[in-house]
């Protein structure tokens, strides 16, 4: 008897191994879609390190000759590599306009710019929506970063806040994709059409140096 009790108990055990094993096939990539986040960063202010001296016109002229080779070779440089050398804030503008990739799941937002000085954090409330529009039942959202700003600007810098009506108690920090394993952190676990809000908190390190960074924030839907 016990050993017919312990093989029906085992049959049971199997049963739902084989269920949950079907589930998980059953369970796999349907969207995914990348909103840009670019970061224009001002240098953190610097204090002279000692009083200026009295300036002589030699070392005017010198200084005028200087600055006027370096504007030389700065136009002889393609628009991309100025850019990527620039150490001063840039505005750039966002594409409002719903992003085109897909049904199931869309931003109304594909690029995001936040303008800020190194050492500083600023408040994005609501800088884009997450829409998944689904008939399904249960699908599950994830989200991260794709990789980290720069070798000394981390992803983890950034931190959102994303929910459908009332914002979270404190932001988290975004997994960064190339980092943290290669997985993406599971965001939101729901069913049929949703919106979210994304509230971003960014806070730059001070040595971040002064220019133009991006990622990609990169969402996921499975069912």
């Amino acid at each position: 008897m016990k050993r017919a009790g312990r093989a029906a108990l085992f049959a049971g055990f199997l049963a739902l191994a084989t269920v949950a094993v079907a589930l998980a096939t059953f369970i796999q990539q349907r969207d995914q879609i990348a909103v840009t986040i670019i970061v224009n960063v001002t240098p953190a202010p610097r204090m002279a390190a000692y009083a200026p001296s009295a300036t002589t016109g030699s070392q005017i002229r010198a200084a005028f000759a200087i600055d006027t080779k370096r504007a030389l070779r700065a136009g002889a440089l393609s628009l991309n590599h100025l850019v990527a050398q620039n150490q001063q804030a840039v505005r750039v503008e966002a594409s409002v306009q719903p992003n085109p990739l897909g049904t199931l799941l869309y931003s109304n937002l594909n690029s995001v710019s936040i303008s800020a000085t190194a050492g500083t954090s600023v408040v994005l409330p609501c800088a884009y929506t997450v829409t998944v529009d689904s008939t399904q039942a249960t699908w599950y959202l994830k989200d991260g970063l794709y990789q980290d700003f720069s070798s000394t600007f981390p992803g983890k810098s950034l931190a959102n806040n994303t929910y459908i009506t009332t914002p979270q108690a404190t932001a988290t920090p975004f997994f960064v994709y190339s980092d943290d394993g290669g997985v993406w952190y599971q965001v939101a676990t729901n069913g049929l059409k949703k919106t979210y809000c994304v509230d971003l908190t960014l806070t730059i390190p001070v040595s971040v140096s002064g220019g133009t960074y991006s990622t990609n924030a990169v969402y996921t839907l499975y069912y």
